[in-house]
């Protein structure tokens, strides 16, 4: 049947809130409702093979597809060598979203951190994240930015209170309510999201909506003087969707199209989120020269399912994160860890060899973005709705 949309990783911050669960599920929806509307664009009208699984329930048997790519923005490394990349990945850089000038971390592969020194400059822990703005606006209140509740949608309001928790618990129990706020409003760009700490995604690239709208946008086959293109390269560049020049986006949409090819109908796992996968600390060693041991730290989210992760050398250990070796190098910035961090997300495709749809042509310009999209109304969707 129709699955019901959860919080990325299980999370249960939403539980103590009326009608939150319901809301997020809703605001969901829409948004893979968009993504079918996007696509719905190239192919037309009901010939989308993107599909909301909140509203369709496919054909058995339903299989699932894990997409990875490596946490470190490749494109800091096009043109620049490991140390300058490492050291540009930690400085914020600035930018305008909608109308606002923002300060937000380069680190745009949906994986973003922040990393705590002594005062001598010496690496003693790294918090990791990949949770995206739009689960702490709706948690904020009620529903994610943009989304409005329509008529007979459900009601939520969302808590500060919980949000101020959170960040008092994950990030500093100095921060302030009105630390978190502008003009009333939940403030995602807030210090303590982006130069004291990491508490979710900031980069302008990295949300659950973006992810959504990537999917979909690489369901469309495409062609290019009539030879159809299967090339993650090729494809994004004739597509459109996604970033060019980062790990994930090409990974992601050579994945869907594949299955696109394969004329399956194609989705997203619920709970839908990015995804911190594992870190591989082969080749690393302690100050003795011994391997490390685990010093991995799942925060929120579970085992198969983090979204906030800390590496951290316990001080029984007698050394810090800073005297651990990698190859022979020391570390000296977060980044060199975040290389050797998998991202994931999870796509799902049934009903193969039955949606097959002619090879569209390059597109002249680019997909809208998600924003221009976001600002509509929700529409109630009722589990257990079966729509074929």
């Amino acid at each position: 049947m129709p699955v019901v949309f959860g919080p990325p990783g299980g999370l249960d911050d939403f539980t103590a809130i009326p009608g939150q669960k319901a809301a997020w599920h809703t605001a969901m929806s829409v948004f893979f409702d968009q993504a079918v509307a996007r696509t719905e664009q190239s192919v037309g009208r009901g010939n989308s093979q993107f599909f909301n699984p909140a509203r369709i329930d496919p054909a058995a048997p339903v299989t699932r597809h894990v997409i990875s790519w490596t946490g470190f923005p490749r494109s800091l490394l096009d043109g620049a060598s490991e140390a300058q990349a490492h050291k540009e990945a930690e400085q914020l850089l600035e930018g305008v979203v909608g109308t606002r000038r923002v300060r937000f971390r380069p680190q745009d592969e949906y994986l973003e951190w922040h990393a705590t020194r002594d005062v001598d400059g010496r690496l003693l822990a790294v918090d990791f994240t990949c949770e995206g703005p739009e689960y702490w606006t709706a948690l904020a209140h009620g529903y994610p930015d943009g989304v409005r509740p329509g008529p007979g949608a459900p009601t939520a309001r969302g808590s500060i209170a919980k949000v101020l928790e959170l960040y008092r618990r994950y990030v500093s129990p100095r921060v302030r309510r009105e630390d978190l706020l502008l003009r009333g409003r939940y403030d995602p760009w807030n210090r303590w999201n982006t130069e004291s700490g990491a508490m979710h995604l900031t980069h302008p690239s990295n949300s659950l909506q973006a992810e959504i709208f990537l999917a979909a946008d690489a369901t469309v086959t495409r062609q290019r003087g009539g030879q159809v293109l299967t090339d993650a390269d090729e494809l994004i560049g004739c597509a459109r969707y996604g970033v060019a020049t980062r790990a994930s986006d090409p990974t992601i949409g050579a994945a869907v199209n594949g299955l696109a090819r394969l004329g399956a109908r194609v989705s997203l796992l619920a709970p839908v989120g990015l995804y911190i996968d594992s870190l591989d600390t082969t080749g690393w060693s302690r100050p003795d020269g011994a391997p490390v041991g685990d010093y991995w730290r799942v925060l929120r989210g579970s085992g198969d399912a983090a979204v906030r992760v800390r590496y951290e050398v316990p001080a029984s250990e007698g050394f810090v994160l800073g005297d651990i070796r990698i190859g022979g190098e020391p570390i000296e910035y977060a980044g060199q860890i975040a290389e050797h961090v998998t991202m994931k997300l999870t796509g799902i495709a049934a009903e193969r060899g039955r949606h097959t749809r002619p090879a569209r042509p390059c597109e002249a310009a680019s997909p809208p973005p998600p924003a221009a999209l976001a600002a509509t109304e929700t529409e109630p969707v009722e589990p257990g709705t079966r729509l074929r």
